[in-house]
């Protein structure tokens, strides 16, 4: 695999966004109920379904999610009862929405026992009718989920799972107070196996305090073993000004960016030759599964729930902080638990923010989009569904992309656009020259990881 050098990846390291959306969350801003209520009014089934569920027994340094530290088990309860209510005022046409998607996110879904786990998919099933073949996930953390867990969920139609790694080496889990053992993992996936399931996922992530390359190949070695169907392999962003546990990690210890670099191409490289297929920036794909014959076909699709094979789906998020996007309208609900917990109870509106896409939006998102799934941008598609002159329109873009062809990453022409092998790594880049809004200056600090 012609991979570019660390040097190089260095030299062009910039922050910017992983486009899980196009305009990103920071950019949204007030957004009314009533926006909100029409545009649920309009979702087109089969729709997706995501739910947060924000627990864990502990706080791993590391970690970047809306979480929650819960010890007592009465908090739980108490979601459970607020997604109920959640749903009931959800303003959805009809008794029961077909969906062909649902994912079970954290936090640690398994932090609900499996008997409460059995009790969220009932309210779930109060609104949603999952289709046949419908893909029903969830997010785990190794160290605390029993097959007693798996068991109860395959009971209701789960059939998919991606469990929370991030390492295999004891002195960097160590760093980051998070216990683990390996073993734990690999009998959770041959379980899962063993139920059927597919599509099953190892999170891992590179730049972690005292990750050598020499550590870092041994997780990699360790994880391809027990040959998971897909992997996501994500750089630790370092930002203890949004995340104030974040200080607890010795940032002397971190990898610098050409250590990052090294790490990243490691990954790639070890990936591909144990017949992974990469998919877009960071994720991979054994090369049966349906993600990498779609990333092959150029038909691959992205949201907040990650790569997908599903086009342009509703997708409707519930639980405190979720994200839906629905008809070409973003909103995040309160993303504080206490205050999410007393929207729900007095009937007040729960969305914090949001963003209704107009149709240069529109048009930005699916290059966007375009380049971040499938590495090109066809303009003849674009044109025929947009009605624009493609290069016209974006004159001043070409000539910001042109240094990155000019360095080989990328190919410009009167087709569009061919992101090259070597230039997957910097696809990030050649998306932000689409993005007008990173101009936004964020009050708090820098909001996005840099390339690697």
């Amino acid at each position: 695999m012609d991979l570019v050098s660390p040097n190089e990846l260095k030299a062009w390291d910039r922050p910017g966004p992983r486009y899980t959306s196009y305009p990103t969350v920071p950019v949204w801003g007030e957004l009314s109920q009533s926006a909100v209520e029409q545009a649920l009014g309009k979702v087109k089934p089969p729709a997706q379904v995501y739910v947060h569920v924000p627990f864990c027994a502990e706080q791993c340094s590391f970690c970047g999610c809306n979480m929650v530290v819960a010890g007592r088990r009465e908090i739980g309860r108490k979601y459970l009862q607020n997604l109920r209510e959640q749903l009931q005022g959800l303003a959805v046409s009809g008794d029961q929405i077909p969906v062909q998607r649902i994912h079970l996110g954290g936090g640690t879904p398994t932090w609900f026992l499996p008997e409460e786990l059995h009790e969220l998919y009932g309210i779930l099933m109060e609104r949603f009718a999952p289709t046949e073949n419908a893909e029903i996930s969830v997010e785990a953390d190794p160290q605390i989920t029993s097959f007693e867990h798996l068991d109860a969920l395959n009971e209701v139609g789960l059939n998919r799972l991606s469990l929370g790694v991030q390492s295999f080496d004891s002195v960097v889990l160590e760093a980051v107070t998070r216990p683990q053992w390996r073993t734990r993992i690999g009998e959770l996936l041959a379980h899962a196996r063993g139920l059927g399931w597919w599509g099953l996922n190892l999170d891992l992530i590179y730049g972690l305090p005292k990750q050598t390359p020499e550590r870092f190949a041994n997780t990699l070695r360790q994880a391809i073993e027990l040959k998971p169907d897909r992997f996501a392999v994500f750089g630790y962003a370092h930002v203890p000004w949004l995340k104030s546990h974040m200080n607890k990690i010795d940032a002397s210890t971190l990898p610098d960016t050409m250590g990052r670099a090294e790490l990243y191409l490691m990954t790639q490289e070890a990936l591909t030759q144990a017949d992974y297929t990469p998919l877009g920036l960071d994720h991979f794909a054994l090369e049966s599964d349906q993600l990498a014959v779609a990333a092959r076909e150029r038909r691959l699709h992205r949201n907040f729930m990650g790569y997908t094979t599903l086009p342009e789906v509703d997708m409707i998020g519930l639980g405190m902080s979720a994200i839906s996007e629905v008809g070409g309208t973003y909103w995040q609900d309160e993303p504080k638990l206490a205050r999410w917990r007393e929207k729900v109870e007095q009937g007040t509106p729960l969305v914090e923010r949001g963003w209704v896409l107009s149709d240069e939006d529109r048009l930005r998102r699916d290059v966007i989009n375009s380049l971040m799934c499938n590495l090109q941008v066809v303009v003849n598609e674009i044109e025929s569904k947009h009605q624009v002159p493609f290069w016209e329109h974006f004159h001043s873009t070409k000539e910001a992309l042109a240094p990155l062809e000019k360095a080989g990453f990328l190919q410009l022409d009167d087709s569009g656009i061919q992101v090259s092998e070597r230039g997957r790594v910097l696809v990030r880049n050649a998306a932000m020259a689409f993005d007008p809004y990173l101009q936004k200056k964020s009050s708090d600090g820098p909001r996005f990881s840099r390339t690697v």
